[in-house]
């Protein structure tokens, strides 16, 4: 009886402590459940990394002086060589334009300015020799927003850089007198009714097979009336939120390309362009001549900018285009360029609207853009202009008026 009373007691003692046990691990933190853990962020690391450097002062700024180029484009098609100033702008369309376009027909009807929602184009180069790092990326509009299917950048070509330090760097075979900046074709006559465009003068077919080649762009689809509007931001004057705030309330995308100072210090501009529906690429650093650079200086160049834009906006798409200060570029840097993962961007139309001191009167200013639209123009302005500010929303309601459509850079194939 005794035993029996004993190894009960022993029994009873023998389950208070697994109890013990049992509670003690329940409140024991679990490694695996119950424990919030904050998703990483990915470091952007690359072996090029980046000295800081101070945002330029507002520069004084000498507009670039040229003269008429040939109208036969076999002899002699480029405008003359113009003196770099300390600040170097992006060289004008060549010739000055007639302040009243002749072709201007009745306006037509407005296209609505939000298109569908439903994605365009297709993100495949068309060519498969294209040595493009990709093509035409997918866009659509939601609640009146565009929005991009972007890609990761492609740098998988950086794995044959190497044969770049022996790559030739010669001009093109029609360059721009002393040096290769890009000026684009000059536009004879359009017809908006059979939508035939009639050049005065085009860049040679070797120079349209170079960029073809690499993706790089110059006009968008021609078989459309649909252009193309994209800034330039080497400093900040005031004028960049009025520009944003005008393609806002029309509902235009833009694409801006940005030096590594502007990305740096005008944190919520650059925010506005990417929270609006716009595309953002590289203008390089420090805005110097590409062709004039060893290749590792080319890098280092493009590098820094995306580690700036990367430190700022880490959720941000990567940048997939760039833009050449002056156009200065040939194919040397153009290869480079699409190892590293970037489509070239030149344009159709540009004028001498950089200069905060010489500033075009807003009446000229919109009649010149006029006379230099036609299907498929990319037009580059400068979103330091007061002018440009003042009159894109009457350029933006006139073209639109003509029954064309403003689109997204990338949508070219």
């Amino acid at each position: 009886m005794k035993n029996g009373i004993r190894w009960a007691l022993i029994a009873v003692s023998a389950l208070i402590l697994c109890a013990s046990c049992v509670r003690q691990r329940a409140e024991a933190p679990s490694d695996t459940v119950g424990v919030g853990r904050a998703q990483k962020h990915e470091t952007y690391e690359d072996p090029w990394i980046p000295e800081e450097t101070e945002a330029p002062t507002d520069p004084v700024q000498t507009d670039p002086v040229q003269s008429d180029p040939a109208t036969d484009p076999v002899t002699d098609p480029a405008p003359q060589t113009q003196t770099d100033p300390v600040w170097t702008p992006d060289p004008v369309t060549p010739d000055p334009v007639t302040p009243e376009p002749q072709w201007t027909s009745d306006p037509v009807q407005t296209p609505d300015p939000t298109p569908a929602d439903q994605p365009t184009y297709v993100s495949i180069p068309s060519d498969p020799d294209s040595l493009a790092p990709f093509g035409a990326i997918n866009w659509y509009t939601l609640n009146g927003k565009y929005v991009y299917e972007m890609p990761r950048q492609n740098s998988a070509g950086m794995e044959t850089i190497g044969e770049m330090y022996d790559w030739p760097k010669t001009y093109w075979d029609d360059k721009n007198k002393d040096n290769n900046d890009w000026y684009p074709g000059k536009v004879s006559s359009y017809d908006p009714a059979t939508g035939e465009v009639v050049m005065q003068y085009d860049r040679y077919a070797s120079t349209l097979a170079v960029l073809k080649k690499y993706g790089a762009i110059y006009r968008g689809d021609t078989t459309r009336k649909v252009i193309y509007l994209t800034f330039d931001c080497g400093y900040e004057n005031g004028a960049t939120g009025k520009i944003l705030d005008t393609l806002k309330s029309r509902g235009v995308p833009a694409t801006f390309f940005l030096t590594g100072p502007y990305v740096r210090t005008e944190h919520d501009l650059v925010a506005r362009m990417l929270d609006e529906g716009h595309v953002v690429g590289s203008h390089t650093n420090k805005h110097l001549l590409m062709t004039t650079l060893s290749v590792d200086e080319v890098i280092d160049e493009m590098r820094q900018v995306e580690i700036s834009y990367k430190e700022q906006f880490p959720d941000a798409p990567d940048m997939l285009y760039w833009r050449p200060p002056q156009g200065d570029v040939n194919e040397w840097v153009i290869r480079i360029e699409a190892k590293m993962g970037y489509r070239t961007v030149l344009w159709s139309f540009a004028y001498n609207d950089w200069s905060k001191y010489t500033q075009p009167e807003p009446d000229y200013a919109l009649a010149t853009m006029k006379a230099g639209m036609y299907p498929g123009c990319v037009y580059l302005l400068h979103a330091e202009s007061a002018t440009n500010a003042e009159v894109l929303g009457d350029f933006i309601d006139w073209v639109l008026a003509q029954g064309f459509a403003i689109e997204p850079l990338c949508g070219i194939e």
